[in-house]
């Protein structure tokens, strides 16, 4: 019955602000966080001007469905009442504010205050703001290339598939620290959601294509990910691509680049990045003698 009488009064009330009703009530506004993630405390404010009117009482709403109320006549001030399991921590809640705690997915909706003044006229307005809560990713976005080892021109090909969350990351690239820019780069980037099975989770996967002529710095190219959901949450992967080379000609001068085999070497380092320089000098040593091998053999 309570809530009936609330709902009448909140229409009452939007229906005087339309048709140009009189209330003393002054710059309502409602402010909350348009999104929260999953387990955190969310804080909503109600700010008002009465004009020097006391106030009556503030309802909060969830959806239509009264959640907290606070009268300050009254002895207790607050009241709260069960909506979908919301927690209101009593000590951070007063005139304007009301805090939330331990948030779940269940929390997300529309969210309203309704501000009533002391009689006698008891003018009431409303003003409302959504809410989302988020469920972000319990693990790091990945990057995974068809080649870690690349000459100069070809076409460089990388998927980063982010965790599994609700909504989905948007998920961005990087080369060498800057942002991709078609002024500059020649790349194409493709990205698409799929559902989780088990829930109603999603990942995004981007796909990304570039051409790496003069792409290199410092013989790499550094590629960056980031899985992002604004603003609670932001996370990167990160890749090294290795250029090869040039082959090593015969002593002779006339043989081919290509009949040459050449060996390239790399090791892991616990970042993940790839790094070729501890091992260079044995490559190139062991590069020279097969060179002088098969030079001798072709001089028989």
């Amino acid at each position: 019955m309570d809530n009936a009488r609330g709902k009448v009064r909140r229409v009452l009330a939007l229906l005087l602000l339309v048709f140009g009703g009189a209330t003393g009530l002054k710059t309502l506004k409602i402010t909350a966080p348009e999104r929260v993630r999953v387990g955190d405390s969310a804080l909503l404010t109600c700010s008002y001007d009465l004009e020097n009117v006391p106030l009556y009482v503030i309802k909060w709403y969830l959806d239509d469905t009264e959640f907290y109320r606070y009268v300050p006549k009254k002895e207790p001030s607050h009241a709260i009442f069960p909506v979908r399991g919301i927690q209101v921590n009593v000590s951070g809640s007063n005139s304007q504010d009301v805090t939330l705690v331990h948030v779940t997915r269940n929390h997300t909706g529309r969210y309203s205050c309704e501000v009533t003044e002391d009689g006698p006229t008891y003018d009431t307005r409303v003003q409302e703001a959504h809410v989302l809560v988020v469920d972000v990713p319990e693990t790091e976005p990945r990057i995974a290339v068809d080649k870690e080892h690349l000459p100069a021109g070809e076409t460089l090909r990388a998927n980063c598939t982010s965790g599994a969350s609700r909504p989905a990351p948007n998920i961005t690239w990087t080369l060498n620290g800057a942002p991709l820019n078609n002024m500059t780069i020649k790349f194409k980037v493709r990205t698409k959601t799929l559902p989780m099975v088990f829930d109603d989770k999603m990942t995004t996967h981007s796909f990304l294509s570039l051409e790496t002529t003069g792409m290199f710095q410092d013989g790499r190219i550094r590629l960056r990910c980031f899985a992002e959901i604004t603003p609670v949450y932001k996370a990167s992967a990160s890749k090294e691509i290795v250029e090869e080379g040039p082959y090593l000609a015969s002593s002779t001068g006339d043989a081919s680049p290509h009949s040459r085999p050449v060996f390239y070497f790399s090791e892991s380092s616990g970042s993940g990045f790839t790094s070729s320089t501890s091992l260079w000098p044995y490559g190139l040593a062991l590069n020279v003698v097969l060179g002088l091998f098969l030079g001798a053999l072709s001089t028989r």
